[in-house]
């Protein structure tokens, strides 16, 4: 029989095995360099800028003149950057853009068949149908591959916000007009198209590249600088102007819609990249294409054509606040697994 005391000893050993295999599994440079490092710097910025609102140093009316001023202006500077210094592309590059706008519009067609059967009011339809679908990917997807992959990663995302954005502006524009009542002109959606300052920057660090204009030496660090400045500032912007108060109202639609969107949904979508000749990289941004949260820019618009407004930013609030949970999940998980 075991005595008392060897008993004890042996229940000391074995908190202490799992004691340090707690503290391995911690210390382990994968786990530290993948999921916190692509995680923790957005969640910096954003705390730091909600901290500097906080304290009265800036209001929001001056953060969201910032986050325009990033969008208009840094966004391009980095879509530029990311296209004329991007490595070349491969061969799987024609078969991940075509897969990543075919899940994308088969999401849009289920939720516009599906959500009118459980939302009731017009005025949510729109706004849920697009919370479903429209992710922020340019102020999540960079940081968030360049932490894992590097620069390597650069041509992947500016391919995959080139024919991603204008698809969610353009439905996100039908789809509202739809459950308005009204209809989109193919003019006015050329026109908001061609005028956004994202597809600005790709066209022109496109064209700078296919017809080998060389960007000047002097020209380059200002360029480069200016790129890397964008997403700090616009989670900085994008911190200081969210509520935690906001995500009270409407519970019933935003926790549904929350866990669909955030959890769910992703994970069926990298279940199925699971089963094509994908590269981890190229899985990793279909995953961001949708675990990322919804984007801030459907907020404005549900509210300018008709759509609930206050439900569309309380499903942005929630969203961006739970993905400091959900992305870190997923990123760790696969990371553990081996899979990026």
């Amino acid at each position: 029989m075991l005595t008392e005391t060897t008993v004890s000893k042996l229940r000391e050993k074995r908190l202490s095995v799992m004691a340090n295999a707690i503290k391995d599994q911690l210390a382990d440079s994968q786990f530290q360099n993948i999921a916190c490092g692509a995680v923790f710097p957005m969640v910096f910025y954003m705390a730091l800028g909600a901290g500097v609102r906080r304290a009265g140093v800036v209001d929001e009316a001056f953060l969201n003149r910032l986050t325009a001023m990033v969008f208009k202006v840094f966004f391009p500077i980095l879509m530029l950057k990311n296209i004329y210094w991007a490595e070349a592309a491969d061969r799987t590059n024609l078969r991940f853009v075509l897969y990543a706008l075919t899940s994308v519009l088969l999401l849009i067609a289920l939720c516009m068949l599906l959500v009118p059967r459980v939302i009731h009011e017009d005025a949510r339809r729109g706004v849920v149908v697009q919370a479903i679908y429209r992710s922020n990917l340019t102020l999540f997807t960079i940081p968030l591959a360049q932490s894992v992959y590097g620069s390597g990663a650069d041509l992947l995302i500016s391919l995959l916000i080139a024919l991603i954005i204008p698809l969610y502006n353009v439905s996100a524009i039908v789809i509202l007009e739809y459950f308005r009542g009204g209809s989109a002109s193919a003019k006015a959606l050329a026109r908001k198209i061609a005028a956004n300052p994202l597809i600005l920057g790709i066209v022109a660090g496109a064209l700078l590249r296919v017809l080998r204009i060389p960007i000047p030496a002097i020209a380059e660090k200002p360029i480069r600088t200016l790129a890397d400045l964008t997403t700090p500032l616009a989670l900085f912007a994008l911190g200081g102007t969210l509520h935690l108060t906001s995500v009270r109202k409407n519970r019933r639609i935003l926790l549904p819609v929350f866990l669909l969107r955030m959890v769910l949904i992703p994970a069926l979508s990298y279940g199925v990249t699971m089963l094509l000749p994908f590269t981890p990289m190229e899985r990793f941004m279909l995953l961001m294409l949708f675990a990322t949260p919804i984007a801030t820019s459907s907020y404005p618009m549900a509210q300018s054509m008709g759509g609930d407004g206050s439900l569309a930013g309380e499903l942005v609030a929630l969203t961006n606040m739970g993905s400091v949970v959900t992305l870190f999940l997923f990123i760790f998980t696969l990371s553990r697994m081996g899979l990026l």
